[in-house]
């Protein structure tokens, strides 16, 4: 049965097709809408409460981020999990947020603990819930207070429009046994060498965490076989994470 997405609430000045894009996006990397599923333009208008054209403009931002494909008179269709865009945003995340978790430590502002603490306070809620969807939001919250906290707030959108088909692995990983806690440890430990301004335990435990992709997309691979392509570029996915800092 084809996810129903909830109407779009008006009036807080941001563009429908932004809506449009972040309410689809989200269906996709939370697996509401999973691979091969085909994208009904007509219904989702309907259900979101928007025309054609900001639904065109949305479809169009989710196939560059290669989320969906597009075929001319065919339809519209989501991607499985390519491990080579996997590949290319976990780039993108080594090479930006290594630098950004450095400058957080180096620039921060004691000021800023108390958002660090209430977001670990709402992961650790959600575990209790085992709330993969609320705690896969909190991990991104988390990840965006660190640019923010080194000053450059900007750069966690960058991260975010790269980084489409490595977040729907993310998120298929909070039924792995284990990964809350996981979760929960190492932010804790980078949150508390961010505090002390320890830029280089800092780096040295956000370069772990980001590491942790590998054995998510193997069990990814083993858990849920078949929404996986490109398996083949695995091995460089290894060699990327052995390159040292």
């Amino acid at each position: 049965m084809q996810f129903e997405f909830k109407p779009i609430e008006a009036g807080d000045g941001q563009p429908k097709a932004l809506k449009a894009y972040n309410a689809i996006r989200s269906a996709i990397i939370t697996m509401k809408l999973e691979p091969g599923a085909v994208l009904l333009e007509r219904e989702i208008c309907t259900q979101l409460g928007i025309s054609r054209t900001p639904m065109r403009e949305a479809v169009l931002r989710l196939s560059q981020e290669g989320l969906v494909n597009v075929i001319p008179s065919g339809g519209t269709f989501v991607n499985k999990i390519s491990v080579r865009d996997v590949i290319e945003g976990q780039i993108v995340r080594d090479a930006l947020e290594i630098r950004m978790v450095r400058l957080a430590a180096r620039r921060f502002d004691p000021v800023r603990q108390r958002d660090f603490d209430l977001l670990l306070f709402r992961l650790q809620e959600a575990a209790k819930r085992a709330d993969a969807d609320e705690a896969f939001a909190i991990d991104n919250e988390f990840h965006q207070l660190i640019c923010a906290a080194a000053g450059f707030p900007r750069v966690w959108q960058t991260i975010h429009n790269t980084t489409g088909q490595l977040d729907r692995l993310r998120r298929r990983a909070y039924p792995k046994e284990g990964f809350f806690d996981e979760v929960i440890e190492e932010h804790t430990a980078i949150q508390n060498a961010i505090f002390v301004r320890d830029e280089a335990l800092a780096l040295q435990l956000m370069k772990v965490h980001l590491d942790g992709i590998a054995q998510v997309l193997r069990f990814v691979m083993e858990s849920d076989p078949g929404i996986v392509t490109d398996e083949e570029d695995l091995a460089v996915l290894d060699a990327l994470i052995t390159m040292k800092v």
